[in-house]
């Protein structure tokens, strides 16, 4: 029998990932000797400040973001909900009260039933970079989610998500300048064994 002190059992959330972000795995795999594809590299990765909104119109009235985009997001936002199997299981870490199940729309595009934190609102921000050599960027967003914490409470839920937003680009942005620091350590490797061969030839 399984002891009551484990804690809840939580599904995999499908995560809208920045298309931006295949970058940095294609420089991973060149840095781990997988080089057949063309290398495709991200730098100067660089976030903007994201702005929390409670619905899709409050996103479309600040004009800076379109209504697809506004609406993209949201539907992103909602599938980045912590997921649980059960209403009790999500209850034991964000609190009595601050869990329900996703909008029907929601669970029938995705199949199965599952419980996350209320979702309050969502923050949008752009992420801009060089790939290879040309300038891009992307949106990327943040569910803003009630919790045992927040207790419902706008200002405190947004400001969390905030946090996670920032936690969430450091890494991102650690990992792209870790990728390009191996492929460009491999590459003079590289280099410099091809040198060796032509001095002993």
């Amino acid at each position: 029998m399984q002891s009551s002190n484990q804690p809840p059992r939580r599904k995999r959330s499908s995560r809208l990932t920045l298309a931006l972000m295949g970058a940095a795995g294609s420089a991973a795999l060149a840095g781990c000797g997988q080089s057949s594809a063309p290398q495709d590299t991200l730098s100067d990765v660089n976030f903007s400040e994201p702005k929390a909104y409670q619905n899709v119109d409050e996103c479309v009235a600040d004009e800076l973001y379109t209504r697809t985009a506004c609406e993209a997001a949201f539907t992103a936002a909602i599938e980045a909900v912590p997921r649980f199997d059960s209403l009790e299981a999500c209850e034991q870490v964000h609190g009595e009260g601050a869990c329900e199940p996703p909008p029907q729309s929601v669970q029938q595009s995705q199949g199965g039933s599952w419980f996350g934190p209320a979702l309050m609102g969502y923050m949008v921000g752009n992420m801009m970079a060089n790939r290879n050599g040309a300038r891009v960027q992307s949106l990327y967003q943040e569910p803003v989610y009630r919790t045992r914490q927040n207790r419902g409470d706008w200002n405190a839920a947004s400001a969390a998500a905030s946090s996670r937003v920032d936690q969430r680009n450091q890494a991102f942005r650690s990992s792209v300048m870790q990728s390009n620091q191996r492929a460009t350590q491999r590459s003079g490797f590289g280099s410099r064994s091809s040198a060796r061969g032509g001095f002993g030839s």
